[in-house]
């Protein structure tokens, strides 16, 4: 009996494997569209207005029904494979009562077993199957566990693998200049697969200047941003920047965080580390007088401003920290003349002590800089030159000078 109890839990156990094993897929599966299904919403959910203007509520709704059939699909499979893994442990728990009285029931009819002894007989091997079947009890749960674990240890996989990549290309180094200036050294900008953004960067800008870098669309004014900020290691070369927390960076689209307007306003700071009057000041220095009212109101700022505001409240998130350098990549696009006038006109007055690195197309930037770097397209990449002042207008002729003096003096 003590054999048989064993080769019923094995047999048991090598069942439940095998017909539950599609379990583990069917769960990292169905993580894996739950996901994917919560992202569809939650990115209609944010371009819910561009959407609606594009008029594409069809197609999205087709995407949405899509990513939930796949979740339902997924889901039926797995109650299908639960049915079966069903009809397995509950067969084996059935099939346990009369497994012992059959293999007992020659000692019994033989007269060497009483009836007594038979339905002992019968009650351990239920009592050791109990302890044996443990496996089978709970293999649902093992499946789901494991497919858990499984993408886990996949992204651990995933983030070890990154040094490696690292280590197979070339890296851009950094170091902190000496007189806290920001030079470019021989700079090389690459793509992780190896094509040539940048070629042979080499400028330096000094405290107090302000500098516009100005180029092409798509010829990489804005990596050479994310290579100052150290957010991109790929190319060759040697950067070296004024010290780290004397840097403050305003990207295309300003970061606003979940909370009041008072917290998106002294971000990365705590929101009691400026006085309520500085507070209210740099918003009405920035055009935003209006939002004073609600500086302590949570809301999601990010789709509550316009993008102006957004980028007027980057200023005026600039006017409270007092960065001793600030980059700035197209931080004035959403603004037209007389706003971003306003804004330039910080570092003139509360931020004269402030270097400006600015990268941006639109040509009336040229003004609040003294001089332009412009990116010129090369054969092997663009090169980082000092842009030539505008040429003077061509001389005229003298007939023409003749011609325009008859006006002058014409009644």
């Amino acid at each position: 009996m003590v054999w048989c109890a064993l080769a019923y839990a094995l047999t048991g156990s090598a069942l439940t494997w095998i017909v539950g094993r599609p379990l583990i897929a069917l769960n990292g599966e169905r993580y894996a569209r739950e996901a994917e299904f919560r992202f569809a919403l939650v990115r209609v959910n944010e371009s819910g207005e561009s959407i609606a203007l594009h008029g594409g509520e069809s197609d999205e709704r087709r995407h949405l029904e899509a990513a939930l059939a796949a979740v339902v699909d997924t889901m039926r499979r797995i109650s299908s494979s639960l049915a079966h893994l069903t009809w397995i442990t509950s067969g084996i728990g059935w099939l346990s009562l009369v497994v012992p009285i059959l293999v007992a029931a020659p000692a019994y009819f033989g007269g060497n077993l009483t009836l007594g002894g038979l339905i002992m007989v019968a009650g351990a091997f239920t009592q050791v199957q109990l302890a044996l079947r443990w496996f089978v009890d709970n293999f649902s749960r093992l499946a789901d566990w494991r497919a858990a674990v499984h993408r886990v240890a996949a992204f651990r996989e995933a983030l070890d693998n990154l040094p490696a990549i690292e280590q197979g290309a070339d890296e851009i180094k950094r170091a902190v200049h000496p007189k806290g200036h920001l030079a470019f050294e021989a700079v090389r900008i690459l793509l992780p697969d190896g094509h040539i953004v940048i070629d042979d960067a080499t400028a330096s800008i000094a405290p107090g200047e302000r500098v516009l870098i100005v180029g092409d669309t798509g010829r990489g004014k804005s990596t050479l941003f994310r290579a100052v900020a150290g957010l991109w290691p790929w190319g060759s070369g040697t950067i070296l920047t004024p010290p780290p927390d004397s840097m403050a960076f305003l990207p295309q689209r300003p970061y606003l965080p979940l909370g009041t307007l008072r917290n998106a306003l002294s971000y990365p700071s705590p929101p009691e580390a400026f006085l309520d009057a500085n507070v209210r000041q740099a918003l009405e220095r920035c055009d935003l007088g209006e939002l004073i009212s609600k500086l302590d109101t949570i809301q999601r700022w990010d789709k509550e401003l316009s993008l102006g505001e957004q980028e007027r409240l980057a200023f005026a998130r600039l006017l409270l920290h007092k960065p001793g350098w600030a980059f700035l990549d197209e931080a004035t696009a959403a603004l037209d003349e007389d706003s971003q006038r306003r804004v330039m006109a910080l570092f003139d007055d509360e931020l004269k002590q402030t270097t400006v690195l600015s990268i941006g197309h639109r040509p009336d930037l040229a003004v609040y800089h003294t001089r332009t770097l412009q990116l010129v397209h090369g054969r092997d990449g663009d090169r980082l030159k000092l842009k030539p002042p505008p040429a003077p207008p061509p001389p005229r002729r003298w007939l023409q000078r003749l011609d325009d003096w008859l006006l002058t003096i014409r009644p």
